[in-house]
C-alpha cells in the first residue's frame, strides 16, 4: 500500500492492534484470501514489528472483544488511519464481504466515527484502489517509465 500522508507515529502495542484487526478483518468471510494474507506480512514489514511479538498475538474472538482491543487506540487521526488500513484490507481482494462491511462500521461506533465519515473512507479506498489499478495498467502497458 502507498501512502501520501505521513504515517503516524505508534507504540508497539498499537501497532499490534493494527495487525490483530486486520487478522479478524480477514477472517470475518471465512475465506481469508492470498493477497489479504499479504498485505498483512507487508504491513508487519512497513511497521517494523518485531516478529516475536506477534508469536502471543491474541485475536478478538467475537465483536464483543473488540472494545477492549481498541482501548490502545486514542485520537481521532489514529482512529482513521486504523478505519483505512482495514477499509483497504477489505477492498484488496476487490470485493468487500458484507461481515467486512459490518465489522468496520462497528469498529467505526466504538472509535466515535460518525457514519458520514466512514462513507466517505469507504469510497476514499474505492478511489485509492482505482487509481492503482490504472497506473497499474499504464506502466505495463506503456514503455513510459519514471
Amino acid at each position: 500500500m502507498y501512502c501520501f500522508y505521513n504515517p503516524l507515529e505508534l507504540t508497539e502495542e498499537q501497532k499490534l492492534v493494527y495487525i490483530k484487526l486486520l487478522v479478524y478483518l480477514a477472517q470475518t468471510d471465512n475465506d481469508p484470501a492470498v493477497m489479504e494474507r499479504t498485505f498483512i506480512k507487508q504491513t508487519v514489514v512497513q511497521m517494523k514489528i518485531d516478529p516475536k511479538n506477534l508469536r502471543n498475538l491474541v485475536i478478538p474472538a467475537t465483536h464483543d472483544d473488540l472494545f477492549s482491543t481498541l482501548l490502545p487506540i486514542n485520537g481521532r487521526s489514529m482512529a482513521i488511519d486504523l478505519l483505512h488500513r482495514l477499509w483497504f484490507a477489505a477492498s484488496i481482494d476487490e470485493n468487500f464481504a458484507d461481515e467486512e462491511i459490518e465489522l468496520i462500521q462497528k469498529i467505526a461506533k466504538i472509535l466515535d466515527i460518525d457514519d458520514k465519515t466512514i462513507l466517505k473512507l469507504g469510497n476514499f479506498v474505492v478511489d485509492e484502489a482505482n487509481f492503482f489499478t490504472s497506473v497499474k495498467d499504464v506502466f505495463e502497458t506503456d514503455n513510459v517509465r519514471c
